[in-house]
Formats: C-alpha cells, sequence, structure tokens
C-alpha cells in the first residue's frame, strides 16, 4: 500500500485507477474505504482487495526485481550454496508472491535448481509451472525459452531444444530489454547454438568453426562480466578443439579472471574445469580440483559431476 500510494500520488489516485482497469461495480469513494481497510491490515492476508491490487499492479518493484533475481541463471543467486538457493525459494513460494503474476521466477528458480542437482524430472515439473505461470515480460518468455531449450539438449531431444532457441531468439527482438539483461539472455543463446553445432547427433561430425564464429559474434565489449566469461569460455573452448592450445589456455584464464574478478564462483569453477581439460590431467590437476572444492562449498551437484566426469576421462 505505501507503494502504491508513493507511485501514484494517493490513496485517491489509487482508488480510481482500481476503478478504471479492474472489474467492480464499486465506486471510487467505495474502493478508497476499501483500500484504507486493506492498508490497517499490515502483513495479515489482503483478501479479495488484496487480490485485486495485485491483479491490477502487481508486486512492487523492489520486490519483483528481487524475485526476478532468484529466477535468471545469468544473476549471482547461483554462486550461493544450492541448500540456501532452495530455501529462499520456499521461502518466496507463498502468498502474495504465488498469487501473482511474478510467480514465474520463483518456478524458474526451482528449475535452475532442479538442475544443479542433476534432477530432469523437477526441472521439467518446475518450467511447466512457470508456463502455467505465464511470463509477462520478454525476459521471463526468453529465460523460460532458453532453460526448456537446455533441458531438451540434456535430454536429447534436439527438436525440442532448436524449436524452443528459435523461440527465445523471437523474444530477444522485443522491447523492454536493459542492455545488460539482452546482452546477457543474448550470449546464453549464442551458447547454446554453439554447443548444438559442437555436439551433433550421431553420425554427424561436430561443426568446429562454426560454434567459434557464433561466440567471435559476442560482443567484445565490457558489457557485463557474464557477456565476456561467456564469449571468452566458447572461443577457449573451440580454439582447443581446433588445435589452437596456446589461444585456447590464455582464453579459458580470461574466462576464470571474467568470472572471479565479477564474483561469479560457479562459473568460476565452470572455467576452472573447461582450463584442466585443455592443459590435460597432470597440468590441469590443480585447477580441477580448485573447481571441485568449490563445487563442494556450493553444494552443486552438476558441478560435482561434471568434475567426476573430467577425473574420470
Amino acid at each position: 500500500m505505501a507503494w502504491l500510494v508513493a507511485e501514484h500520488g494517493s490513496l485517491a489516485a489509487v482508488a480510481q485507477k482500481v476503478a478504471h482497469l479492474a472489474t467492480t461495480t464499486d465506486d471510487v469513494m467505495s474502493i478508497e474505504r476499501a483500500l484504507r481497510r486493506l492498508r490497517r491490515r499490515g502483513n495479515l492476508d489482503g483478501g479479495d482487495w488484496g487480490r485485486r491490487l495485485l491483479y491490477v499492479f502487481g508486486l512492487p518493484r523492489s520486490v519483483e526485481e528481487g524475485l526476478k533475481w532468484m529466477g535468471v541463471y545469468h544473476s549471482r543467486f547461483a554462486d550461493l550454496p544450492l541448500p540456501l538457493c532452495l530455501a529462499q525459494l520456499r521461502l518466496w513460494d507463498r502468498p502474495p508472491v504465488s498469487a501473482s503474476r511474478a510467480r514465474v521466477w520463483i518456478a524458474l528458480g526451482f528449475a535452475s535448481a532442479a538442475l544443479r542437482q542433476r534432477d530432469l524430472g523437477g526441472a521439467e515439473a518446475a518450467l511447466g509451472q512457470a508456463r502455467v505461470a505465464g511470463a509477462a515480460s520478454a525476459a521471463a518468455r526468453i529465460e523460460v525459452a532458453l532453460l526448456e531449450a537446455f533441458l531438451g539438449s540434456r535430454r536429447g531431444e534436439r527438436e525440442r531444444a532448436r524449436g524452443r532457441l528459435e523461440e527465445a531468439g523471437r523474444h530477444l527482438a522485443e522491447e523492454g530489454l536493459s542492455s545488460e539483461e539482452r546482452a546477457c539472455l543474448h550470449a546464453r543463446w549464442i551458447d547454446q547454438r554453439a554447443f548444438q553445432l559442437n555436439h551433433p547427433p550421431p553420425g554427424e561430425e561436430p561443426d568446429w568453426g562454426g560454434a567459434l564464429a557464433l561466440y567471435a559474434s559476442i560482443s567484445a565489449e565490457d558489457i557485463h562480466p557474464f557477456v565476456s566469461y561467456r564469449r571468452d569460455a566458447g572461443l577457449a573452448y573451440g580454439r582447443w578443439k581446433l588445435g589452437d592450445r596456446a589461444a585456447a589456455i590464455v582464453l579459458a584464464e580470461a574466462a576464470c579472471r571474467h568470472a572471479g574478478d565479477s564474483g561469479f564462483i560457479r562459473l568460476r569453477a565452470m572455467a576452472l574445469l573447461l582450463l584442466a581439460r585443455i592443459l590435460g590431467d597432470e597440468e590441469g590437476a590443480a585447477a580441477r580440483a580448485r573447481a571441485i572444492q568449490i563445487a563442494r562449498r556450493l553444494e552443486d551437484e552438476e558441478l560435482l559431476w561434471r568434475g567426476a566426469r573430467l577425473a574420470a576421462r
């Protein structure tokens, strides 16, 4: 209520907007009296009028931005230990959030957490909830499509992954995204498209050069640390596969710096694992050990699995 009054100037102005936008037969004075009663309820359930306000205005921007932070893959929410991430998501997964449009971010947060747990079924269920919640913003629509494409790739459902990437590409052209937000989402979109080229179906040859060109198309400007990390990590992998080990090492080390210097701990672990692969078993042992230590502290099963798989090669 305090946010609505600050946003619109007075309780009377809020009542007028409700009367204009909501499906109600109440006059403005009746609505204003109802809102005054609602304001006195503090943190108690808002009842019917609380639900009407959520329908018309949504949650306060500061609250929705916090929820979005928990639902976006490229935020630093994923750098928290996994149990803490789940505890925060469960804390917010209740009214009024669960009754608002912003619940899509909670569902997306649960989907990302399930992927970190290597629980593909749980990720599928959470993404289904995100679809049901409805994505009111371009950012949410892209996030849903990218996570579904990632899940499709993990399950070997190439057509599903391709279709979701096409959907994400269309939404990237929409308005309503900040420059940093668009750059991060675009880098993730490029990364998943490159993955398709680097990991073709059985019987087909990888297109290392095509994937490398996609990563090179990501802006080299210092727009956001995630973008810089994603670009250099992708280029490092491509250079390594094409036989340029020296350049690959330089790029992988740069990816480590982009992630670590900006506090993206999980991305740093991923970059260290990439560096370990490029260096090989003996030279890469220290980098691999550091990545596994990070994964253990984050209690991140996906990173631990990647580290174990690398050690077994």
